[in-house]
């Protein structure tokens, strides 16, 4: 899990105003669920920390499996083994989703996740993408 776990479960409550993104990311996403692909209860979810303005760089549609965890910052890994393909997807906010999600795992010694964890370019102690060396 990564070191600001108190501060991520704090700012989980989503912002009516996301609400404005909804055509935008229905559009994008095609109504599925941007990290697994399923159609049940999708919805868009912002990642911690808001911006001013909603913005979808920084928001995803999510089903209610990924929503739960992304609260939860809990997987099952079993399960979770979409997220190794979602870590490579083109939208930063679908990235970070899922980098967060492997990094709050507690199976990091399953192959997989480690391989899915090191080609995303994520922070582990602070949940947000590395900034590039100048």
């Amino acid at each position: 899990m990564f070191a600001t776990p108190a501060m991520a479960r704090k700012h989980t409550k989503q912002r009516p105003q996301v609400g404005r993104l909804g055509k935008h990311l229905t559009r994008r996403s095609r109504g599925r669920c941007e990290l697994c692909d399923r159609r049940d209860g999708v919805r868009p979810y912002e990642l911690w920390p808001f911006p001013e303005d909603p913005d979808p760089e920084r928001t995803l549609m999510a089903c209610t499996r990924c929503r739960r965890w992304l609260e939860a910052q809990e997987i099952d890994p079993i399960e979770a083994h979409f997220l190794a393909a979602a870590i490579w997807s083109e939208l930063s906010a679908v990235r970070l989703a899922a980098a967060r999600l492997l990094l709050a795992s507690d199976g990091l010694d399953d192959p997989w996740l480690r391989d899915a964890l090191e080609s995303a370019d994520v922070d582990p102690g602070t949940g947000e993408f590395r900034s590039p060396d100048p």
